[in-house]
C-alpha cells in the first residue's frame, strides 16, 4: 500500500512527459539554423533517444505519497521544474560521449542553448510567469498557504529597491551577476570538478585500487559508533550545535530528486537504482547489522540522490534551494511568496498563540508531521523547522525578536507602512545574526590563527566599516562545506533534550531525539516548560565532543517512525553516501589542498590523526586514497583552541570569507548605493549577544551564560546585558 507507479498519476504519465519534451524539440526548431547542422542533427537524435530511455524507466518507477516517508530535503516546484530538464539534459550527455566522445559537448552545447533558449541573465516570460504563480513553498509541503497574489519583486537589478534592499531570494546581490548566490542555483567545488566514477553522473564507488568502496553503513558502524563511554565537550554546550544548524537551515538546503510526478521517490529497496529510478541510492547494510537487520533478504538504508540541476550537457550539477546568504532564511523564507505567508502586518511575522506560549504558525496540513492534532508542527521560512526538539525554540525566539523590534520600531514611529517597519527590522536582525556568527559561533569552532588568516573576524563598537566586499568573490556554498564540513555538528548532537529550569533545575523529562523526528509534542508541553525548558536545556548541558563518534539516534533513528524500529535511517551512513553521491573527491585530494603533505601510504595519516584513528580506518577501507572525506575530517586531530582538524577548518573558513567577501550587503560593509547601517547602527549592532536575545524573548529566564555556548560559564543577570539601542534605527524611519 501507499506505493504508486508513473502511471497511476492522472495527467502526468509518460505520455504527457514525451509530449513536453517534445514540444521542447518542436519550438527549438526555429532556433538553430545558424549552428553546425550535423551536431544539431546529432543532438535532436539523442534528445529522441533520451526520451526513450526516459519512458522506459518510467515505467518501473515506484514513488510513495507525500508524508509516507519522511525526508528534510523537499525539492519545491522551482527545483522540480530544473530537475525535469536536468535529467533529460544527462541522458542526452550520456548518449553523446558515449557515441562521439567528451569532445562534442562544446558544440552539442551550443545547439542546447539555442533550444531551450537558456541564459543566465534571462529567463522566457513563460517561465518567469510559471516561477512566479508557483513556486511559493520552501519544502512543498507547508500547509498554510501563500497569500494570494503574492508580489514577486522585478529582476531588474538596477531597479531602487535592489541596488538598496536586500531580496528574499538573494537575486542582484550581485550586481554585476544577479544569480550568484540566488536561491535554486549551483554550488562551486573547491577542487573545480566532480569526482563521478564515470566523470558525468555515477556515484563515486570505485577505490584506488580497482575495487568497491565499502558500503557508508559498514564504515558507521565500524568507525562512528558512540561506544560505551559517551565523550562529551567539557566546555561547549548543547547550544553551539543548535545555533549550527540554525546556521545551516539558513544557508544550505540541497532538495533531494523527486519522481517524475513530483513524489518523493521509493528508495528502499536495494535494488532501486536500477529498477526503481538512476535518482535511488540505497545504503546495504551489513549482514549482521544490529539494528538494520536483514528481512527475507539483504537489507538497504533508503536514499534518493540529490536533485540533479544541471543547466546543459555535461556533469551532473547539485543546487541550493536556499539563498546562499546569510541572510535568517530560516525565519523569512527563500522565495518571495513564502516571505509572505509568514508576514503579518504592521511589519510583524505571523506567530501561534498556544496556552500562553509563543509559537510558530501551524500547519495543520504538513504531510511530513507525524503528530496528530492539536500538535501540529509548524510553518517557518524553513521547512525543517519542526524536524527535533531543539530546533522550535530557536525559531520562536527569532520571531519574537523581530517582532519586538518592528513593535518598537512603530511605537517611535506610528504612521509607516508595513514593509517599511518590515524591512527595517528583517535588515536589523539579519545584521545582528551575522553579528552573532561571526563574532560568537565561529571563535568557538575555529582556531584565532584561522579567523586572522581567513579575515573573518567582526569589527568592535568604534571600528570603521569593512572595506573588503568584491563583486568578484563567489558567495555561493561550496558542496565540501555544504555536503561535508559543516555536517561536523551531527556529531555533537546528543541522544536527547534535557528540559531545565532557569536555576538549572530538571523540568519533566529529556526528550529523546530518536523518537521525536517531526513529532512537535514536545512544543506544547507547558507543564514541562515548553520551548523555554528545552532552550535552556541546551544553555546548561554539554554537547557531545566533536569528533569521529555519533550518539545512537543520530546513527540509526534519523525519520524513525514511533513503533516502526528500522524504519529511519544512519544519518553518518547518508553524511558519507552524500558525498558520494554529489561527486566530493576522497579526503587525501582536499587535505592537500589545504597545504597538507600528500598521502601515499597510511603512514602519512599520522601527523594529522591519532594513531589508534589510522589503525580503525584500515579496518575498512583497502587503501588511504579512498578514505571518504566526512569520515576523513572527524578523524583528524583537532586544532588547538578549535573543534576540528586543519581540513574541517579550512573548508568552513573559506566558505565564511566567501559569505562575507562576496555579499554586497554583508553588515560591516559601507558600499555606495546600498544604504547600509550608519557608524551609530553598526556600533549598536556590534553591541549585541545572542545570550540578551535569549534573555529577551524567554520570560522565565533570569540569569544566562556570560558566554553563551560555556557550558561552565558563570550565570549573570539578564538585566546586566545591554540590549539593542534602538534609537539609531527609529531615525532611519
Amino acid at each position: 500500500m501507499g506505493m504508486e507507479s508513473r502511471h497511476s498519476v492522472p495527467g502526468s504519465g509518460p505520455d504527457e512527459y514525451r509530449m513536453r519534451v517534445t514540444v521542447i524539440l518542436l519550438c527549438a526548431l526555429s532556433g538553430v539554423a545558424a549552428l553546425n547542422p550535423d551536431v544539431v542533427e546529432k543532438v535532436q537524435n539523442a534528445v529522441g533517444e533520451a526520451l526513450g530511455v526516459m519512458d522506459n524507466r518510467l515505467s518501473n518507477e515506484s514513488t510513495v505519497k507525500d508524508g509516507q516517508i519522511m525526508t528534510s530535503q523537499k525539492a519545491n516546484e522551482q527545483s522540480k521544474d530544473l530537475q525535469f530538464t536536468a535529467d533529460i539534459l544527462q541522458e542526452v550527455t550520456q548518449i553523446l560521449v558515449t557515441k562521439y566522445g567528451v569532445e562534442i559537448l562544446p558544440e552539442a552545447n551550443e545547439v542546447i542553448e539555442s533550444m531551450l533558449g537558456q541564459s543566465d541573465e534571462d529567463d522566457s516570460s513563460l517561465k518567469r510567469k510559471k516561477r512566479q504563480s508557483n513556486y511559493g513553498g520552501g519544502g512543498g509541503s507547508q500547509s498554510t498557504p501563500t497569500k494570494k497574489n503574492c508580489q514577486v519583486p522585478s529582476d531588474n537589478c538596477r531597479q531602487s529597491f535592489h541596488l538598496k534592499t536586500r531580496s528574499i531570494t538573494g537575486i542582484c546581490n550581485n550586481l554585476e551577476n544577479k544569480k550568484l548566490g540566488n536561491s535554486v542555483t549551483a554550488v562551486r567545488r573547491l577542487l573545480g570538478v566532480p569526482f563521478y566514477d564515470d566523470n558525468l553522473n555515477a556515484l563515486r564507488t570505485r577505490s584506488v585500487n580497482g575495487g568497491t568502496l565499502p558500503s557508508t553503513r559498514l564504515i558507521s558502524n565500524t568507525l562512528h559508533d558512540e561506544g560505551a563511554q559517551p565523550a562529551f565537550d567539557g566546555m561547549t554546550n548543547h547550544m553551539h550545535m543548535q545555533v549550527g544548524q540554525f546556521i545551516a537551515h539558513d544557508i544550505i538546503f540541497m532538495p533531494s530528486s523527486t519522481g517524475s510526478n513530483g513524489e518523493a521517490l521509493n528508495c528502499t529497496e536495494c535494488n532501486s537504482g536500477t529498477k526503481i529510478s538512476s535518482n535511488c541510492a540505497p545504503i546495504p547494510a551489513p549482514a549482521d547489522d544490529k539494528y538494520f537487520k536483514p528481512v527475507n533478504g539483504p537489507r538497504c538504508i533508503r536514499l534518493t540522490r540529490a536533485l540533479n540541476g544541471q543547466k546543459g550537457l555535461g556533469v551532473r550539477t547539485q543546487i541550493n534551494q536556499n539563498s546562499h546568504f546569510l541572510d535568517l532564511s530560516s525565519v523569512y523564507g527563500s522565495s518571495d511568496c513564502e516571505a509572505q505567508s509568514v508576514r503579518s502586518n504592521n511589519g510583524l511575522l505571523e506567530i501561534y498563540m498556544g496556552n500562553g506560549n509563543v509559537l510558530p504558525p501551524q500547519a495543520k496540513n504538513d504531510s511530513n508531521c507525524q503528530s496528530t492534532s492539536p500538535y501540529f508542527c509548524f510553518t517557518c521560512g524553513d521547512f525543517r523547522n519542526s524536524l527535533h526538539p531543539g530546533l522550535v525554540p530557536l525559531h520562536v525566539v527569532f520571531i519574537k525578536e523581530h517582532n519586538r523590534i518592528s513593535q518598537l520600531l512603530r511605537a517611535a514611529k506610528p504612521l509607516q507602512s508595513d514593509n517599511v517597519y518590515y524591512q527595517l527590522t528583517r535588515k536589523i536582525m539579519i545584521g545582528v545574526w551575522q553579528h552573532i556568527v561571526y563574532n560568537e559561533y565561529l571563535p568557538r569552532l575555529l582556531p584565532d590563527d584561522y579567523i586572522n588568516d581567513f579575515d573573518i573576524r567582526p569589527g568592535k563598537p568604534g571600528d570603521s566599516f569593512y572595506k573588503g566586499y568584491s563583486s568578484t568573490t563567489n558567495p555561493s556554498l561550496s558542496a565540501e562545506f555544504a555536503a561535508a564540513a559543516f555536517r561536523f555538528g551531527h556529531s555533537q548532537a546528543r541522544k536527547d533534550f534535557p528540559r531545565q529550569s532557569n536555576t538549572n533545575g530538571s523540568l519533566g523529562t529529556a526528550v529523546n531525539i530518536g523518537s521525536n523526528i517531526f513529532y512537535a509534542e514536545s512544543q506544547y508541553q507547558t507543564t514541562a516548560g515548553a520551548t523555554e525548558s528545552l532552550l535552556q536545556g541546551m544553555l546548561y548541558t554539554p554537547a557531545m565532543k566533536v569528533d569521529q563518534q555519533f550518539s545512537f539516534p543520530i546513527r540509526n533513528q534519523l525519520f524513525e517512525i514511533r513503533g516502526q524500529p528500522a524504519s529511519g535511517v544512519d544519518l553518518v551512513a547518508v553524511n558519507i553516501m552524500r558525498g558520494r553521491d554529489i561527486g566530493l573527491g576522497p579526503y587525501a585530494k582536499y587535505r592537500y589542498q589545504v597545504g597538507l603533505p600528500p598521502v601515499y601510504s597510511w603512514n602519512d595519516l599520522n601527523q594529522q590523526m591519532p594513531p589508534n584513528n589510522v589503525a580503525a580506518l584500515k579496518t575498512v577501507y583497502d587503501d588511504p586514497r579512498d578514505v571518504d572525506l566526512y569520515t576523513g575530517i572527524l578523524m583528524e586531530r583537532p586544532l588547538q583552541d578549535g573543534m576540528l582538524g586543519p581540513t574541517g577548518s579550512h573548508i568552513i573558513a573559506e566558505q565564511f570569507r566567501a559569505l562575507k567577501k562576496g555579499d554586497r550587503f554583508y553588515y560591516e560593509n559601507d558600499v555606495g548605493g546600498t544604504e547600509g547601517f550608519t557608524r551609530d547602527q553598526l556600533d549598536a549592532i556590534r553591541r549585541v549577544k545572542l545570550s540578551k536575545i535569549l534573555c529577551m524573548n524567554t520570560p522565565s529566564m533570569i540569569n544566562v551564560n556570560l558566554q553563551v555556548f560555556d557550558t561552565n560559564s558563570p550565570k549573570v543577570p539578564c538585566t546586566s546585558i545591554p540590549e539593542i539601542a534602538i534609537q539609531p534605527f527609529i531615525a532611519a524611519l
